[in-house]
């Protein structure tokens, strides 16, 4: 009897000391509200209207995990895991959010949204590492400058968020998930430095690929050659009194040389005529797949805080190269390797915006934004280009410091556009009125 009393009682201690190293805190948010949303899509003018109880128009529902463990000497260990929440539907989450222009997922693809899994080591007053799926540098120098906060109702230029006000997810100007950046990186690690003399900086490497002997035919999807993804980016901020200033840079590659091909055009390839077209091979009878992707982007961002108010000014590039090599046999010939030179997309656009509490408990935003996408040549035989122009309002009254009932309204159109350019003549307009909890 008094063994087992010693023994739970050093159990008892164990588990005390445990509790008292490490903490785990369990944190999320629920975002529901009514969505409402007209848009004008493509060269039919085709009209389309949605109206719906729908989730995360303000922000994004989630569910996360974060702990930290002090390791003695001002380091500790921190891991979070955090998953994506869609409370209207049945399944409760997953998505299947993508970036179209690299072809890749940038959702978990799964049941599981999985936003974040990281895991990494800090220094007090050196800085910190982590490895996992995380945000990218240039997500993150937007997240603090960006006046709507990142919310999910179009009408902001820069974060492209994949409003679903069309009737189908595509690559036209600003309509589609991650058009102006990419948000996150799997298989990252990243590296932040702590703050001196007002600056810090940071850097990610993304890493994920695979090698393998070629042991089927050079025109198949399968067997062999390279499946490689890689990237990665730097950035840099600055404080000074109310002024905060940012910049951030990453480049992301995805190459496939296991002679895969199509006889149609995909979506993340933009030569020939039209955004949605592929690459033409030799004899033009043909389209490739992009096999060889570029992506750079570029962000830089700037705040003030004046005190009634704090002014938002923002700028973001991205130019993506898809070319294609391959060694395919078309008609019981072989072509040996072919390389074939995409065309280039570049996207640009700047906004500028206010955010103010006109009330301890009122807060208002707003902001609009221009931008440019220059692509392929169209089906005129000119530059495929096209000019767009986005605002929003947007605005909080908070019951609590975590419950606030919100009302936002958005607007996106095409101002010009070269004649058979894919997005010319698109707009939308947006609005959504609902309740936001964080736990």
């Amino acid at each position: 009897m008094k063994k087992s009393l010693f023994a739970a009682a050093a159990l008892t201690a164990m588990a005390g000391a445990a509790q008292a190293q490490s903490s785990v805190t369990v944190y999320g948010l629920l975002d529901m509200g009514y969505i409402g949303s007209n848009a004008r899509e493509g060269a039919d003018n085709k009209k389309t209207q949605k109206s719906a109880f729908g989730a995360s128009a303000e922000q994004t529902s989630r569910l996360g995990f974060k702990g930290t463990e002090d390791l003695g000497g001002g380091t500790s260990a921190f891991f979070t895991v955090e998953l994506g929440l869609q409370p209207q539907n049945g399944n409760l989450s997953g998505s299947a959010d993508k970036d179209a222009y690299q072809n890749t997922t940038q959702g978990g693809g799964a049941a599981i949204d999985n936003r974040q899994s990281f895991l990494g080591l800090k220094k007090n007053g050196v800085g910190q590492f982590a490895f996992g799926r995380q945000y990218t540098p240039v997500f993150n120098a937007g997240a603090v400058t960006d006046p709507g906060q990142y919310n999910n109702v179009v009408g902001n230029v820069i974060y492209a968020s994949g409003s679903v006000y069309q009737s189908s997810d595509t690559t036209t100007i600003g309509t589609n998930n991650n058009t102006g950046f990419t948000n996150r990186a799997s298989n990252a690690l990243t590296v932040k430095s702590d703050t001196f003399a007002g600056f810090s900086g940071a850097a990610m490497y993304a890493l994920n690929n695979t090698n393998q002997s070629q042991t089927a035919a050079g025109n198949t999807t399968s067997g062999g050659g390279n499946s490689n993804w890689n990237g990665w980016g730097l950035s840099a901020d600055f404080t000074w009194q109310k002024l905060y200033l940012t910049a951030a840079y990453q480049s992301f590659k995805t190459q496939y040389t296991n002679g895969i091909y199509a006889n149609g055009g995909t979506i993340a390839n933009l030569a020939g005529a039209g955004a949605t077209a592929g690459q033409q091979t030799g004899n033009a009878s043909l389209l490739f797949a992009p096999t060889l992707t570029s992506d750079k982007q570029t962000y830089a961002g700037a705040t003030y805080d004046f005190g009634i108010l704090k002014a938002y000014a923002q700028w973001v590039g991205r130019k993506i190269q898809n070319d294609t090599s391959s060694a395919a046999i078309i008609g019981g010939a072989a072509l040996g390797t072919t390389v074939v030179s995409g065309q280039q997309l570049n996207r640009t656009a700047q906004q500028i915006g206010v955010r103010s509490y006109i009330t301890p408990t009122i807060e208002a935003w707003g902001s609009v934004g221009t931008g440019k996408v220059t692509g392929p040549v169209a089906a005129a035989g000119l530059p495929a280009s096209s000019n767009f122009l986005a605002w929003q309002l947007g605005s909080n009254y908070y019951l609590s410091k975590r419950t606030n009932l919100y009302a936002i309204y958005g607007q996106s159109q095409t101002t010009s556009g070269t004649v058979g350019t894919a997005g010319s003549g698109t707009s939308a307009n947006q609005y959504a009125i609902g309740m936001r909890h964080t736990f």
